[in-house]
């Protein structure tokens, strides 16, 4: 479970560096993550995200699916956050 809420705050790092290049906000990167138009994707030790709009709606979906316990995790640990505060 440690490696996966890692694995979130991570993600969520990248996210907030998009949203400082892109002037979207990090919930909005979250948001397209997990409809699938985004991607995480690896290089040469690298984290990066890539768009998925060019794609057909069959490969959106599964995307999003791939991208759902990541989602759901985060949903977890920001739960867990605000209880806590």
């Amino acid at each position: 479970m440690k490696l996966r809420e890692n694995e979130v705050r991570i993600v969520d790092a990248l996210f907030q560096e998009m949203a400082e290049r892109n002037g979207l906000s990090a919930d909005e990167s979250w948001s397209l993550f997990e409809l699938g138009l985004i991607r995480i994707v690896t290089s040469d030790g690298r984290m990066g995200a890539e768009p998925c709009a060019g794609r057909d709606r069959a490969e959106r979906i599964a995307q999003a699916q791939e991208n759902r316990p990541l989602v759901e995790l985060k949903r977890q640990m920001d739960r867990a956050v605000e209880k806590a505060s």
